[in-house]
C-alpha cells in the first residue's frame, strides 16, 4: 500500500474501524488538547492501541518551566514526539526538556512559525538561533507561508520539517512538500470528509502529482 507524506491531526474521534483502515495510509497521527481532554489519556491510548504508524506526536505547544513540561510529557508516555514553542528559550525550559526526552528515546519538534495570520515572524532570527542552539529532531512551519518555509528549510536542511495548515486554513495538498515539507499535516480535511478513505486517497494522489510538477520545474 501507498503511503501517502501525511500527518493526520486528529482533533475530532472517527469511527474505529474507518480510523484503522485509513491510518494505513499515513505517516504519523498528531494528537492535540480538543482529542486529549475529550477522551482523557486512558481514552486516546485505546483509540491509538491498533493502530500501526510511524509516529504520534504530541502537539500540547508546550510552553513552560522545564519541570512542568516535563511532568506533563511523562503523562503522556504512548507518544514518540512532542511539539513546543521555541521563545520559551533554552535553559531552565527546553534545554532540560530536551535532555529528558532524549533519555527516555522520545522526540522533540520546535515550532518555527505558526500558520494564523496573528503569528509575527519578526522573531524567526531568535527562534532560529534557539533552534541551532538546541538541535531538536524536527521542526514546524505553516504550509499557509510558503516564502517562511523555504527559509526555514534553507537554513535547516537536514531536519524533519512538517507542515501544518492545509486545507481548512486555506494551504493547499502537495504545496508545503514543494518548498521544503517532508510532511503535511491535515486534519479537518479528512475527518469532516463523507468518505475519509477516498477523500485520503485523494489527497496522496495530488501529492504525487504536485511533487512531480516541482521536480520538472526545478530541472
Amino acid at each position: 500500500m501507498l503511503k501517502g507524506r501525511i500527518i493526520f491531526s486528529m482533533d475530532e474521534e472517527i469511527p474505529q474501524h474507518v480510523l484503522l483502515k485509513i491510518s494505513e495510509y499515513f505517516y504519523g497521527i498528531k494528537i492535540g488538547y480538543p482529542l486529549l481532554l475529550r477522551k482523557g489519556i486512558e481514552g486516546v491510548k485505546e483509540i491509538l492501541r491498533k493502530l500501526e504508524v510511524d509516529e504520534i506526536i504530541m502537539d500540547l505547544k508546550l510552553a513552560d518551566i522545564d519541570n512542568t513540561m516535563i511532568n506533563i510529557v511523562k503523562q503522556l508516555d504512548f507518544a514518540n514526539s512532542f511539539i513546543a514553542h521555541s521563545f520559551i528559550g533554552i535553559d531552565g525550559a527546553l534545554g532540560e526538556l530536551k535532555n529528558f526526552l532524549d533519555n527516555e528515546g522520545k522526540k522533540l519538534y520546535l515550532l518555527a512559525s505558526m500558520s494564523h495570520k496573528g503569528w509575527n515572524d519578526e522573531f524567526y532570527p531568535y527562534i532560529k538561533t534557539i533552534i541551532k542552539s538546541l538541535n531538536p529532531y524536527g521542526i514546524v512551519a505553516p504550509a499557509t507561508k510558503p516564502n517562511v518555509l523555504r527559509i526555514v528549510r534553507d537554513d535547516f536542511p537536514d531536519k524533519i520539517l512538517i507542515s501544518p495548515g492545509v486545507g481548512a486554513q486555506g494551504g493547499k495538498i502537495g504545496d508545503a512538500l514543494c518548498n521544503g515539507a517532508d510532511y503535511e499535516i491535515i486534519g479537518r480535511t479528512i475527518y469532516t470528509s463523507s468518505d475519509p478513505e477516498n477523500k485520503v486517497k485523494e489527497i496522496i494522489k495530488i501529492q504525487e502529482e504536485k511533487i512531480n510538477e516541482c521536480k520538472k520545474t526545478s530541472t
